[in-house]
């Protein structure tokens, strides 16, 4: 075990899915190989959210922890796995820095890297309470307009290390931090957006991290009104 995952073992993550057979299974295993190549002690919750695929069984048959509710909201399914992990755990208000647990959420549809915790991990240990990740598109065979289309227009608010965007597929916090704002809103999309505001009117740190992008998918009709398949079928318009 690495010192860092002496000091802290632990890191729950949340996904949230709605009808995402198809794509969970690769979800879930991306997220224990980089959980074993950090060296943490994991627990993964899939919120299967109103689905009416095999979602909720493709994940239980892989030995993930799977929490069913019918929201049909991002929001909602975010707010409930994390309340889901939390209930009955102490209360880390006064907890020592340290002592209280890493909180991480992404999405069915995307594939975290090899070093996404240990990323975590060196942010953390230089203070952060709060990183939030990039994304980047899974690649396609041949000519791509609209990914390089997106990728300029996305570079517009990347500043050396620092950007300026937020994405539920890419967040990771302190329990402390996410009590401390009461957490997700059950909100139908911008519900990381939201998150983050009011994490940054906290008192926590939040640091804003490029050296840690999750793939994600390049799917245009997607779950939420205006997430990022919205995005991406702008510009295929």
């Amino acid at each position: 075990m690495t010192a860092h995952s002496a000091q802290h073992p632990h890191v729950i993550v949340v996904i949230p899915a709605h009808d995402e057979a198809g794509a969970i299974g690769a979800a879930v295993t991306a997220v224990r190989a980089s959980a074993h190549h950090a060296d943490v002690q994991l627990r993964l919750i899939v919120v299967a959210d109103a689905c009416t695929d095999d979602t909720a069984a493709i994940a239980r048959s892989a030995g993930v922890e799977v929490l069913e509710i019918g929201a049909n909201n991002v929001g909602a399914a975010r707010a409930a796995g994390f309340e889901h992990a939390l209930t009955g755990l102490a209360d880390v208000t006064d907890a020592p820095l340290g002592a209280e647990q890493w909180l991480v959420t992404t999405d069915a549809d995307s594939h975290v890297p090899l070093d996404w915790f240990a990323k975590q991990a060196e942010h953390r240990d230089r203070g952060a309470d709060v990183v939030v990740g990039t994304v980047m598109l899974a690649p396609v065979p041949g000519a791509d307009p609209v990914g390089l289309a997106w990728a300029a227009e996305y570079a517009e608010k990347i500043t050396g290390r620092r950007h300026s965007h937020i994405h539920g597929a890419n967040l990771a916090f302190t329990a402390r931090a996410y009590r401390a704002v009461a957490g997700f809103r059950s909100l139908a999309d911008d519900e990381d957006v939201d998150l983050v505001a009011r994490l940054r009117r906290s008192d926590a740190v939040v640091v804003t991290a490029t050296d840690m992008p999750v793939m994600t998918s390049r799917r245009t009709t997607g779950r939420a009104p205006r997430g990022f398949a919205q995005t991406l079928g702008a510009l295929h318009a």
